[in-house]
């Protein structure tokens, strides 16, 4: 992999205020042969212009500026399009990444699609905190279903290889790109993880992912809404087979009911397969399993 071209594609967006670090973080890489494609999406701020002092510093590095805003799944899927290197890396504009990211990504990936890591999160102004993304994972024993209903492919944790985009593009209009590609690659039993730290994630505010404002109820009826969003856009991909893809539906199905009534038929697909659906939750047997079935069916005030 020494010599193999690895792109990173980082969208910006009004970041002034932090993407000065990542892109130090980014251009210090011990893995030297890189392509930075970044894509501004009509920032109003000072950020296209840091970037550019960057690139004429730094050849690697190839600034791009929207004419009109895409938001942010189409100005990633835009920033991938115009890179050319045999891997490529999703960046936030707002993180920090360890100096031997790329290296270890590279060094691990081997004949997966796609290769996540861990990642541990620092406040705003930089400092550490004693959380982190992932708390004794692995992929073991896991298929498709673990990402059915939530995601721990996270975009600024991920490299990937060319080949996943042929069956990952176009990235669907809704949810976002970092789930529907790890679920691509999972479904094809092409992806692995790297039980590292790699990257230091932001937590502030004005993120794009921030949900740190809601209220409890509010945040029930925000993950509510993402699992609808993205087992809608699974239904429809058309490559499952035709098992997974009754599985999919009914499991949609099952959801929407809950809206207005208890959903029997949710309770029966959790209580059937709750250790396949919920990977990142504490392991559950007998009545434990059974009460959280009950509660996950009843109906959801939305």
């Amino acid at each position: 992999m020494e010599n193999t071209l690895i792109s990173i594609a980082l969208c910006t967006y009004n970041g002034e205020k932090y993407i000065g670090d990542q892109l130090e973080s980014i251009v210090n890489q011990t893995y030297k042969n890189l392509e930075i494609i970044i894509v501004d999406d009509r920032s109003t701020d000072n950020t296209f212009d840091i970037v550019k002092s960057y690139q004429e510093r730094d050849p690697r590095i190839k600034c791009f500026k929207n004419e009109a805003n895409l938001g942010f799944n189409k100005n990633f899927e835009k920033a991938i399009a115009l890179t050319t290197g045999q891997y490529i890396s999703i960046s936030d504009q707002d993180d920090i990444w360890l100096p031997n990211k790329i290296q270890v990504l590279a060094n691990h990936i081997k004949n997966s699609w796609l290769i996540c890591s861990n990642s541990r999160y620092m406040s705003a102004d930089g400092s550490l905190t004693d959380r982190y993304l992932l708390n004794n994972f692995s992929l073991s024993h896991r298929n498709f279903k673990a990402l059915l209903l939530n995601n721990f492919v996270t975009g600024h944790t991920v490299l990937f290889s060319r080949e996943l985009l042929k069956y990952a593009l176009p990235f669907p209009k809704i949810g976002f790109y970092d789930w529907w590609m790890g679920f691509v690659a999972f479904y094809y039993k092409k992806i692995t993880y790297v039980d590292q730290v790699l990257t230091h994630y932001r937590l502030h505010a004005n993120a794009v992912t921030s949900n740190s404002t809601l209220s409890p109820g509010q945040l029930a009826n925000y993950h509510y809404e993402l699992m609808c969003t993205h087992l809608s856009v699974f239904r429809e991909y058309h490559h499952l087979k035709p098992a997974d893809k009754d599985y999919i539906e009914k499991l949609y199905q099952a959801l929407l009911t809950k809206r207005n009534k208890y959903s029997f038929p949710l309770f029966q697909i959790m209580l059937a397969d709750y250790d396949d659906l919920f990977s990142l939750a504490k392991e559950r047997k007998g009545l434990s399993k059974i009460n959280f079935a009950r509660r996950f069916a009843m109906k959801h005030n939305v």
